[in-house]
């Protein structure tokens, strides 16, 4: 294969569906704490172990806090919760792992919805949702529309770091993407 498959979002298209699904990852949850932050950032896309000219990845972190990590409910009620829910909606597990620590008990979560969005839930030291694009055709950032964190992380505060996108702040003057409100399909946008 000498290039990425089609992708099915450009890099702007794909942050409204992807916060929709930690928002839908979110709802599922009992008794949810709240998070602490949200990191947007990127990835190369590589092929072969070479880097794809005009593709990324996008990634969104959702990071529970360090006390709130160490908690029976997050580390393994959580886990079960969020595996149920995506089996039931069809998503692929291609990860459940448990690895001993002389500490603690380390867990992973990954599954790939059809679109090929990733969800990946681990905890660690901390605990965190991660979405995850998959190749994306790389956009300008100025096109880039600000989507509201879920989950409890204010939007445009300390905790909500994606000031690399907006560098003169979250934009306030403009109406934010919901991201509930996407497209059934991209398929005439792209």
């Amino acid at each position: 294969m000498d290039h990425p498959p089609e992708p099915q979002y450009t890099q702007a298209e794909a942050y409204a569906p992807m916060e929709a699904a930690a928002a839908d990852a979110v709802a599922v949850l009992p008794d949810f704490p709240g998070f602490k932050e949200r990191i947007w950032g990127e990835l190369p896309a590589t092929h072969n172990g070479i880097d794809v000219q005009g593709f990324t990845i996008v990634e969104i972190t959702y990071v529970f806090s360090l006390p709130d990590s160490a908690t029976p409910l997050v580390r393994e009620t959580y886990l079960d919760v969020l595996r149920e829910h995506w089996t039931a909606l069809g998503y692929t597990i291609t990860r459940d792992a448990v690895k001993e620590k002389p500490d603690r008990v380390d867990r992973s979560l990954v599954a790939i919805r059809p679109d090929g969005i990733a969800l990946w839930y681990w905890a660690v030291g901390y605990t965190v949702l991660r979405v995850q694009s998959g190749p994306v055709t790389a956009s300008d950032h100025d096109t880039i529309e600000y989507v509201p964190p879920t989950g409890g992380v204010r939007p445009g505060g300390r905790y909500d770091k994606v000031g690399k996108y907006f560098p003169e702040g979250v934009p306030v003057d403009r109406d934010a993407v919901d991201p509930f409100d996407s497209p059934d399909s991209y398929e005439d946008s792209l």
